[in-house]
């Protein structure tokens, strides 16, 4: 059961000079009786509603990890932050052999004592099965709300538009095509591009095309893109082991009428539909850039008027080098383990996802405690591919970057830089121009996947009483 809910209810103050608004307000407590009608007459007078951070939860974060059985060498070495004070280190693997040093000092399994910089070197025989990992606790309270979208880069805005409407999205809101420099600092572009400023927004900055669109009223959102300034037309990922978003799910009551009706509409899927080990039945499929999606059977009635049988975005697939490291990380944002996914299936299953073989993982199913949405962690150990996820800027076709809404996101950013994680800017007024009435900020995940917060106050407002029905 949820804690008695606490909320801040407010009005909003813009600074001096524009950028994001204050918020200020007196605290309330709202019984069970009275707290959907309350948040339900907010509707009409337009109050945006921010709580008070809730209690920190003890999360036990990878600071450090050296993988001898993918090293290039026979030395290793990683500088990383952390709080100074006690940690764990752990050989995990056969360690004969092994030289570990920290910070100059020769250091066995077991507790260290870390500072603000440290520097981690491990010797040894490279290609053996070893890790060696510092890991250390810390107290975190994020206020992510929810899962706003994940984003989707494509070649042709208009041909990939034509695609997802195949599949029922339909266009939920447009944004500017061009924005401020800081804008496009944001989200990791080099200064100055190439666009000279003729249709809008600033010259140096970026010009694209997009839309969010979505199966419908909470049922999940798409970012698609297709950039101009700067352009990068390198294919996504050609498999489904490669690190970073390698798939989302597309969750349908019946897989069979929808491979039917879409291969008759051109859709192009890897295989018919097959089973895997836990029952369920699923294809994959691919959009007209090669980006891949899955279709998954879940349980509910066919609506024969429908055009397909799509009832909502599911797990994005999310494939890391260490999923014990991503585990924890993911946990800062708000996600919790809710199952295990199976380590190997079938070799029908395999051909399925494009594999020649069976394959091996270590995965876990995740749900975020406020919003419900879901991601998948998989960790490949056979066929393990080390190739880092889509580099900066966020404009590689394919599933680029995923979005978060925050409800502090000044207090989320100092929290994730405490704990090591590098924004890729300032947060930066979004989306409309230096006086938009919300911020963005980038970062990326331990493998580098490209993860985003944004605080906007109505958005805040609408996520919250959203979660109260999940």
């Amino acid at each position: 059961m949820r804690a008695a809910t606490r909320w801040q209810v407010t009005g909003l103050e813009r600074p001096a000079g524009g950028g994001r608004p204050t918020n200020r307000g007196a605290c309330v407590r709202l019984g069970d009786s009275g707290l959907k009608a309350s948040l339900l007459a907010g509707l009409m007078v337009l109050l945006v509603s921010v709580p008070v951070a809730g209690a920190a939860e003890t999360i036990e974060l990878t600071r450090a990890l050296l993988r001898l059985d993918v090293a290039a060498s026979d030395v290793n070495t990683v500088t990383f932050p952390a709080s100074a004070g006690p940690a764990q280190l752990a050989i995990e693997g056969p360690g004969t052999g092994l030289a570990v040093r920290l910070n100059d000092q020769p250091v066995a399994a077991g507790e260290v004592s870390l500072r603000d910089s440290n520097v981690l070197t491990v010797e040894g025989e490279p290609g053996v099965p070893v890790r060696v990992r510092v890991t250390q606790t810390a107290d975190v309270a994020l206020d992510v709300l929810s899962r706003i979208h994940f984003n989707t880069n494509v070649g042709d805005f208009a041909s990939a538009r034509a695609f997802y409407g195949l599949l029922g999205f339909a266009t939920l809101s447009g944004f500017p095509d061009t924005n401020t420099v800081a804008m496009a600092k944001a989200i990791g572009i080099d200064q100055p591009t190439s666009y000279d400023g003729a249709k809008g927004g600033e010259p140096g900055g970026y010009l694209l095309h997009g839309e969010l669109i979505g199966l419908g009223f909470n049922r999940g959102v798409i970012d698609l893109i297709e950039f101009t300034i700067p352009r990068n037309d390198a294919p996504p990922y050609p498999t489904l082991n490669r690190l970073g978003m390698a798939w989302a799910v597309f969750e349908t009551v019946d897989v069979e009428r929808d491979v039917r009706t879409l291969s008759a509409a051109g859709v192009r899927f890897l295989s018919a539909p097959v089973q895997r080990a836990d029952g369920t039945r699923f294809v994959m499929l691919q959009d007209p850039d090669g980006t891949f999606y899955e279709l998954r059977e879940v349980a509910g009635e066919v609506d024969e008027t429908a055009p397909t049988q799509l009832q909502r975005i599911g797990p994005v697939v999310i494939n890391v080098s260490d999923l014990r490291r991503s585990l924890a990380w993911y946990r800062m944002l708000g996600y919790e383990a809710t199952g295990e996914l199976a380590s190997t299936e079938s070799a029908e299953v395999a051909a399925a996802m494009g594999f020649d073989a069976p394959f091996e993982i270590h995965g876990v199913r995740l749900t975020h405690r406020e919003d419900a949405s879901r991601i998948e962690l998989v960790e490949w150990l056979r066929p393990f591919d080390p190739t880092p996820p889509y580099p900066l800027p966020i404009n590689h076709i394919g599933i680029h970057r995923m979005a978060f809404t925050s409800g502090d996101i000044d207090g989320d950013v100092a929290q994730l830089v405490a704990q090591g994680v590098e924004m890729i800017s300032p947060i930066t007024p979004c989306c409309s121009g230096p006086d938009a009435w919300g911020g963005i900020v980038a970062f990326r995940d331990p493998d580098g996947t490209i993860m985003e917060l944004a605080e906007m106050p109505f958005m805040t407002w609408l996520t919250r009483l959203m979660n109260l029905f999940n």
